[in-house]
C-alpha cells in the first residue's frame, strides 16, 4: 500500500442478475471485478477528475448480513493517481472528498458492465432463460449502487479493515447458535434497513431449519481456484515493478516493516533462529518430505474438471490408464 489516503468503494451487482450469477458464477464474478476496475480507471484517467493511474485492491463478497445472496466487491482505492510521462507526479482528485460524483460513478459502472455482459451472453456455452436485450431493458431502469466513503490517511485503520475483509466468511460463530428445543438454527444479523444515520445498525434474529441454514451458508462457496482478492493499477505486482522507481519516495509504504519485526523478534528471543534449545547447535539435517500428489484428487472437488485419466500408484504418480 502507498502512503496516501484511501477511499473505500463498494460495487454491488443488481439483484436482477442473481440468477445469472448463480448459473455462471465464475464468469459473472470475474466480470464484476473487471467492471469495477474499468470504472475506477476510466474516471481517474479523466484530466478533469484525477489525470493519473490509481491503485486498487478488491475483495469479493457474495453475502449480506443475514446470509442472503448479495454479490458485491469491496475496493480500497488510492485517493489520486500517478501521472504518465517521463517525470510522473502524484495527481490529487479535483473533488476534495471523492474521486467522482455518485451518479457519474454509478452510470459509468452500469455502462461498462453491460457493454462486457453482451458478448459474454452471446457465447454458445452460455445458456440462460432470458436474453441480453430483456435483461438490459430491465437493468437500465434500476439504480446501480456504488457506495463511497470519505478518504482516510490512517494506514493502520486501512490495513486492519482490509485484513478483516480478506479473511472474512459469511457468518462468524458468535452470530450462530442452535436451539435444541425448537430444532432451529438461530442467526444474528444487522438490520441495515432500520439503521439511523450516525448510529450502529440494530440487531435482529432469524430462526431457520438446519438444512436451510446449511444451504444459505454453502451458496457462498466460491468456484474452485477462484481468486477472491485482486490487485489493479499501482497495486498490481507487475505494474508496480515497472514504475516503482518513478514513484516519489514520500508516497511509498514502509518496505522495511517485515525486516524490522524480524530484528525485534531476534532481539527479544536473544538467540539465533534455527538453534536447538537443548544443545545450542545449529547443524541440522534437512530431510525433504515428498507431497502426496494423490491427495489432491481424493479430497478436493473440482467444479467443471474431470479426474485424471491415469491411475495413481502408491507414490501418487499418475500412470497411463490400461487400454
Amino acid at each position: 500500500m502507498l502512503n496516501v489516503p484511501y477511499v473505500h468503494t463498494t460495487f454491488t451487482l443488481p439483484h436482477q442478475l442473481n440468477g445469472l450469477a448463480r448459473r455462471y458464477p465464475t464468469l459473472i464474478y470475474k466480470l464484476l471485478f473487471h467492471s469495477a476496475w474499468k470504472t475506477i480507471k476510466q474516471l481517474c484517467a479523466d484530466e478533469c477528475k484525477v489525470g493519473g493511474l490509481p491503485g486498487m485492491t478488491a475483495v469479493l463478497h457474495t453475502w449480506g448480513s443475514d446470509l442472503k445472496y448479495h454479490v458485491h466487491v469491496h475496493c480500497l482505492v488510492t485517493f489520486g493517481g500517478l501521472s504518465s510521462g517521463s517525470r510522473p507526479e502524484w495527481r490529487w482528485p479535483k473533488l476534495k472528498d471523492k474521486l467522482a460524483r455518485y451518479r457519474e460513478m454509478c452510470g459509468r459502472f452500469r455502462k461498462v458492465f453491460l457493454a462486457d455482459l453482451k458478448p459474454l451472453m452471446e457465447q454458445p456455452e452460455v445458456v440462460y432463460h432470458r436474453s441480453f436485450e430483456d435483461l438490459e431493458n430491465e437493468l437500465l431502469k434500476v439504480r446501480w449502487v456504488v457506495h463511497n466513503t470519505r478518504p482516510t490517511a490512517d494506514t493502520k485503520v486501512i490495513e486492519e479493515y482490509l485484513g478483516r475483509y480478506i479473511c472474512r466468511i459469511g457468518i462468524s460463530n458468535k452470530r450462530l447458535s442452535y436451539d435444541k428445543n425448537g430444532q432451529n438454527v438461530r442467526i444474528q444479523y444487522n438490520d441495515y434497513r432500520n439503521q439511523k444515520q450516525g448510529q450502529v445498525a440494530p440487531k435482529q434474529h432469524r430462526n431457520l431449519p438446519p438444512l436451510l441454514a446449511m444451504q444459505l451458508f454453502l451458496q457462498h462457496q466460491l468456484p474452485a481456484y477462484f481468486q477472491k482478492v485482486r490487485h489493479y493499477g499501482l497495486h498490481a505486482g507487475r505494474t508496480y515493478a515497472k514504475i516503482k522507481d518513478q514513484i516519489p519516495n514520500q508516497l511509498k509504504g514502509n518496505g522495511r516493516t517485515v525486516r524490522t519485526v524480524i530484528q525485534l523478534l531476534r532481539a527479544l528471543l536473544a538467540k539465533a533462529p534455527h538453534q536447538c534449545d537443548s544443545c545450542g547447535g545449529s547443524d541440522f539435517e534437512i530431510e525433504p518430505i515428498e507431497p502426496d500428489r494423490s491427495y489432491l484428487w481424493r479430497h478436493i472437488l473440482h467444479q467443471g474438471r474431470s479426474p485424471p485419466t491415469g491411475q495413481a500408484d502408491k507414490t501418487g504418480v499418475l500412470t497411463k490408464a490400461p487400454s
